[in-house]
C-alpha cells in the first residue's frame, strides 16, 4: 500500500502540487486532499488520488462533469456522470440521472444556457485551465456556424468598448495566452477566420481589425516583440512590421537569426513601397480627408525608403564584420540621431569597417552624415596602436583623395602621436607625408626630433614655429638647438 502511496506523492509533487506523506497517511487525509485538488479543478490528478488511496472517486466524478457543462462539453460531460454512476455503490442519485438525461438532447437542453450566462467571466480562464485553448479564443470572434439561442452576439449588453465581450476583454485573452503559450493558437484562430470565404461583411471585418490592433497594442506595450511582428503581418501593415523585424534584430542573440529578422524587414519595406506605388492617387484623395492616421500611414515614401536603403546597410554590416554569436545591438545602425549612444555606437562600427571594408565604411559616413575626420583619425590610431603598418598604409591609400589637406594631416597626427607617445619611436615616415609644415614641426617636437623641427620652422619662416621650438629645446636642455633658434630669431626680429 505504501508503494502505492509513494508513487502517487511522487506525482503529485511532479504535477507542481504542494503534498505531504500526512496528506495521504489515511482515508480522512487522503479524502481532504482529493477534495482539495477538486477544488482545484486538477480531476486527473483526483481520480488518480483516489484510487491510490482506496477511496471514493465519486464525487470527482461529478464535479468533472458538471465543470464540462459549464464549458458546453456535452459529450465529454456525459462520459464522466456515467463513470461517476459506475463508480457509485447503490442507485443513480436523481439530480446526476437528471443531468445526464438533459445532455443526452431532452428538449431541456436549452436550460443550461441560463446559469452559463452568469458563469461567462469565469468561462475563459476554466478553459484555459483544461487545454481547451482554440475553443476559447474562439469566444472571442464572430462564427459562421449556427448558433443557439443567446449566443448570437459577443456580448449580450451593449458596452462602452466594442472589443469587450461577455467572456472579458482582448487584454484578458492575450494574458491567459501567453500565460499558456497559446499565442499562435490565437494567430491560427483569427486566421481561420479572415480566410474564411465567406469573410466579406463589413461590420466582421472592421472587428476583426480593430481586435488585430488591440492584440499589437498589447504585445508592443509588454515588449512581446515576436508575437507583435506575426499579428502585424496577419494585420498586413507592411511598415509597422518592418519597424518591428528592426527591434528583433536589436534583439538578436546570433548573426543568423539578426539576417533572418533584416531579411524580412528589407522585405515588408519594399511591399510597403510597392503598395504606395499602387495606390498613390488613392492615398493622395484620402490624405486630405483622413484623421487619426496610424504611425505606419504618416510616415512619408521617402521615409520608408531610408528605412529601407539603411537595413540594407545593415545587412552588409552584419556580413562584414560576421560576428556569429552574441548581442547583435552592438553593430546597430538605428536609433535616434541626436542620441549619443546612437552617434557613437555608428562611428564605432564604421571604425572598424574601415580597416578592411573601406568602401562600405566610405558609403556610412555619407549615408549617416558621420565626422569623418574623427573617424578616420581614430581608425589611424587603433592601427598605429596595434602596430598595423601594413594595414595602416593601405588606410592611409584609401583616404587620401577624399579629405582635405588640413584633415589628411589631422589624421596621420593621430597615428604619429601613438607611436611617439606609447610606442616611443620616430615615425620618419609618416612625418614626412605631412602637408603642413606647422604639423611637422609639432610631429617632429613630439618624437624629440628638435633639430628637426627647427630646420623644417626656419625654412618656411615661422617666428611662431622656431620660438615654439625654442621653448622646447629649453626645457630639454638640448642647447645646441636653442642657440639655433636665438641665432635665427634675432635676425628676423
Amino acid at each position: 500500500m505504501w508503494l502505492g502511496r509513494a508513487e502517487l506523492l511522487q506525482s503529485l509533487l511532479g504535477s507542481g502540487i504542494i503534498a505531504s506523506l500526512d496528506d495521504i497517511a489515511d482515508k480522512e487525509s487522503s479524502t481532504s486532499l482529493r477534495d482539495r485538488l477538486v477544488s482545484d479543478e486538477r480531476y486527473s490528478m483526483a481520480v488518480y488520488t483516489s484510487k491510490k488511496c482506496k477511496i471514493d472517486p465519486f464525487p470527482v466524478w461529478v464535479a468533472w462533469g458538471h465543470a464540462l457543462v459549464r464549458m458546453e462539453h456535452y459529450a465529454q460531460a456525459r462520459v464522466k456522470f456515467k463513470q461517476a454512476l459506475q463508480q457509485f455503490k447503490g442507485d443513480a442519485p436523481p439530480v446526476v440521472l437528471d443531468i445526464i438525461n438533459t445532455i443526452e438532447g431532452g428538449s431541456s437542453c436549452r436550460c443550461f444556457f441560463c446559469p452559463l450566462y452568469y458563469a461567462r467571466p469565469q468561462m475563459l480562464a476554466f478553459m484555459f485551465r483544461h487545454g481547451h485553448y482554440a475553443e476559447a479564443c474562439s469566444l472571442f470572434f464572430p462564427s459562421n456556424g449556427p448558433t443557439v439561442e443567446g449566443e448570437a452576439s459577443l456580448s449580450s449588453i451593449p458596452r462602452s468598448d466594442p472589443l469587450t465581450t461577455d467572456y472579458g476583454t482582448i487584454d484578458d485573452l492575450c494574458d491567459l495566452c501567453l500565460g499558456y503559450g497559446a499565442m499562435p493558437v490565437l494567430e491560427d484562430t483569427i486566421l481561420t477566420v479572415t480566410q474564411s470565404p465567406t469573410y466579406n461583411d463589413t461590420a466582421v471585418i472592421q472587428y476583426m481589425n480593430a481586435v488585430l490592433t488591440r492584440i499589437c497594442n498589447y504585445c508592443e506595450t509588454h515588449r512581446h516583440f515576436n508575437y507583435l511582428y506575426s499579428f502585424l503581418a496577419l494585420k498586413g501593415d507592411h511598415v509597422a512590421s518592418g519597424l518591428c523585424c528592426i527591434q528583433l534584430f536589436v534583439n538578436s542573440m546570433s548573426q543568423e537569426e539578426s539576417l533572418k529578422h533584416l531579411g524580412h524587414a528589407k522585405t515588408h519595406f519594399e511591399e510597403a513601397l510597392s503598395v504606395r506605388d499602387r495606390t498613390i492617387e488613392a492615398t493622395k484623395l484620402v490624405s486630405r480627408t483622413a484623421r487619426n492616421k496610424s504611425a505606419s500611414e504618416k510616415l512619408t515614401r521617402e521615409m520608408i525608403m531610408k528605412f529601407s536603403t539603411r537595413v540594407s546597410y545593415q545587412m552588409d554590416v552584419v556580413k562584414a564584420l560576421n560576428s556569429v554569436d552574441g548581442p547583435q545591438w552592438k553593430t546597430s545602425l538605428f536609433g535616434n540621431p541626436t542620441d549619443p549612444e546612437t552617434l557613437r555606437r555608428r562611428c564605432m562600427v564604421v571604425e572598424t569597417l574601415a580597416e578592411k571594408h573601406f568602401d562600405l565604411a566610405y558609403r556610412m559616413l555619407h549615408e549617416f552624415d558621420l565626422p569623418v575626420v574623427g573617424i578616420y583619425a581614430g581608425v589611424a590610431a587603433s592601427l598605429a596602436e596595434r602596430k598595423k603598418g601594413g594595414q595602416l598604409t593601405e588606410f592611409l591609400k584609401n583616404i587620401r583623395g577624399t579629405i582635405e589637406d588640413d584633415e589628411w594631416d589631422q589624421v596621420l597626427g593621430a597615428a604619429i602621436n601613438v607611436y611617439a607617445n606609447k610606442h616611443k619611436e620616430r615615425p620618419d615616415r609618416l612625418i614626412d607625408m605631412l602637408i603642413s609644415n606647422h604639423r611637422k614641426v609639432l610631429a617632429c617636437v613630439v618624437c624629440g626630433r628638435l633639430k628637426s623641427a627647427f630646420q623644417i620652422a626656419s625654412r618656411s619662416g615661422s617666428v611662431a614655429d622656431v620660438q615654439y621650438v625654442a621653448h622646447q629645446a629649453l626645457h630639454a636642455n638640448a642647447l645646441p638647438v636653442l642657440d639655433m633658434c636665438k641665432q635665427w630669431l634675432a635676425q628676423y626680429m
